[in-house]
């Protein structure tokens, strides 16, 4: 529904604009048509050559950008939990390639995590 309804607005506002060409035709050129031309023309003119100095100037600051490099990593810190927890681990590099992880709080309310019998490698 909600194209259909895109779809004839989109013709409404072309036959809208098609009539005011007609309108526009239609009448004689005088001196203030010439003059509004004139300044559309310019104004047009001087959106294209910003356009065209704004990508030239982003081409030249992309040229010599330091962001090429990755930004160094930042070393992970899994010492705590968000509410402060200990967290006790058998390493984050075997944490992130195991498929399973039993996570548990002892009575030290520290947050143990243990990697399930065999799927730790």
């Amino acid at each position: 529904m909600r194209n259909i309804f895109h779809t004839v607005i989109s013709i409404l506002m072309w036959c809208l604009f098609g009539y005011y060409w007609y309108v526009v035709g239609r009448r004689q050129i005088t001196a203030s048509s010439v003059q509004a031309i004139g300044v559309l023309g310019l104004i047009t003119l001087v959106g294209v050559l910003i356009t065209i100095w704004w990508i030239s100037h982003n081409k030249k600051l992309a040229s010599r950008n330091r962001r090429r490099k990755a930004p160094p990593t930042v070393p992970e810190v899994f010492e705590t939990d968000y509410l402060g927890r200990t967290l006790v681990t058998p390493g984050v590099d075997l944490l992130k390639k195991t498929a399973t992880i039993i996570v548990s709080v002892d009575e030290e309310n520290q947050k143990i995590y243990a990697v399930a019998d065999g799927m730790g490698d």
